[in-house]
């Protein structure tokens, strides 16, 4: 039987994080994989608006010895998250979770996540994060919020870290943690896995360990889209860079020239009354983002 931490960032989303930790408590835990099951909450805002989400919740599970509340200050994604796997450390569990707060989990997650890092020998293994949004979203901003899946079991050769799990003993052995490059925007996961799978870790798939993610209003919107697309490909053109990828660094840049010019002549599709409307300017916003991270030019979201 295996013992879990569960580690959870948070910040300035108190009813988030009751949802996901009230949907954790009604996980079913399988007493054969799992023995105990510890929550940690980091916050990384001063004012410590989680500490009421936390403190005032309650739970009788035999398998969930504690919920741990952890105030951290300082900024920055890969700052949080490399805190999170020094607390998470500090009980050597069997295994660590990594969930976002704006994120909720099915009653057989946890089983499913432990199943596929035994039956894989797995050091880490991925499961779906669906998007939930409001009624109200249209779909001309809808359909680009689908999100990835994957056959049960597959092996993976990228990282994320919303539903995440993690074996302790791989991580101390491989000694990677979060770069600091990457605090203010974002794809800090994904280069954290490129180190992980330059020393050999294996990832797989846990199609079963399903969870969703609720998307704010905020982000439903064109704005949002266009920001994003343009972050994600910086970051991914700063990362061949990091990594002196020559020849994809150069097929990057072909193709983000590409996006640019095709997404000009695709801003026409806005006007036409169909579901993929926005596809040329996002092109476009993700062709100026790639050539954007040629000089390290990268949206910093995450401020």
């Amino acid at each position: 039987m295996n013992k879990i931490v569960i580690a959870i960032p948070t910040y300035k989303r108190p009813d988030m994080l009751t949802e996901l930790l009230q949907s954790i408590l009604k996980c079913r835990i399988d007493s054969s994989l799992i023995s105990e099951v510890n929550i940690i909450v980091v916050d990384n805002d001063i004012d410590k608006t989680a500490e009421y989400a936390v403190s005032n919740l309650t739970f009788e599970k035999t398998e969930l010895k504690s919920i741990v509340y952890h105030n951290f200050i300082e900024k920055g994604l890969s700052n949080v998250r490399n805190e999170m796997l020094r607390k998470g450390f500090e009980s050597s569990p069997d295994f660590i979770v990594f969930i976002d707060d704006d994120e909720f989990v099915t009653i057989e997650w946890l089983n499913e996540l432990i199943k596929t890092m035994i039956n894989n020998d797995a050091d880490l293994a991925r499961g779906p994060v669906f998007a939930k949004m409001t009624d109200n979203t249209p779909e001309k901003i809808s359909c680009w919020f689908t999100r990835e899946n994957f056959p049960n079991n597959k092996k993976l050769y990228t990282l994320a870290s919303g539903n995440l799990i993690m074996r302790r003993t791989s991580l101390q052995k491989f000694g990677i943690w979060f770069d600091k490059r990457f605090n203010s925007t974002g794809s800090e996961d994904s280069f954290f896995g490129i180190q992980l799978l330059k020393k050999g870790a294996k990832i797989f798939w846990a199609a079963n360990a399903v969870t969703y993610e609720t998307i704010p209003e905020s982000r439903t919107t064109l704005s949002w889209l266009l920001k994003r697309n343009y972050r994600v490909a910086g970051t991914f053109t700063y990362i061949l860079k990091v990594e002196n990828q020559s020849l994809k660094l150069v097929k990057k840049t072909i193709v983000s020239l590409i996006y640019i010019l095709i997404g000009f002549l695709g801003i026409i599709f806005m006007l036409l009354p169909i579901k993929k409307r926005y596809w040329g300017i996002l092109k476009l916003s993700e062709g100026l983002g790639g050539i954007s991270g040629l000089g390290n030019k990268i949206y910093s979201e995450y401020k």
